[in-house]
């Protein structure tokens, strides 16, 4: 029930977006990252994608979850509800690779953009990582 739940919060979420996007980023509503920031194009284009791919990866949700009820394993909550939040994770990381591909062959990257699997953390002793 949870991939349900889940799934069909995420499609209306990307139909909302698809149907009525934000004109100017903000935090609370729309695709809100610093590549959707860096131009008005990468904006509506973040939103654009943003959206579809909400309405995709919710749809799948959805799909699994009316397939889990229907086989009756609903008995395994425990690997839904540990499994169900990699369908928030998904439609972002897909707008994130996208939008930076957009903006690399526009020549619009960012320079001072730095690739969150390029960067490498020290352990040092304490508290804090060295970059």
């Amino acid at each position: 029930m949870i991939y349900i739940a889940c799934g069909s919060v995420i499609m209306v979420v990307g139909i909302i977006w698809l149907i009525n996007p934000p004109r100017k980023p903000h935090p609370l509503y729309g695709y809100y990252s610093y590549l959707a920031q860096t131009n008005s194009t990468s904006f509506k284009f973040a939103q654009k994608k943003a959206s579809l791919y909400f309405i995709l990866f919710g749809g799948i949700q959805l799909l699994i979850g009316v397939g889990v009820h229907l086989l009756n394993w609903d008995r395994y909550f425990l690997i839904w509800l540990l499994t169900f939040y990699l369908f928030l994770v998904f439609p972002i990381m897909a707008t994130e690779k996208s939008l930076k591909k957009f903006l690399i062959d526009r020549h619009e990257l960012p320079h001072d953009y730095v690739n969150p699997d390029d960067v490498k953390h020290e352990k040092t002793k304490g508290f804090r990582d060295r970059k």
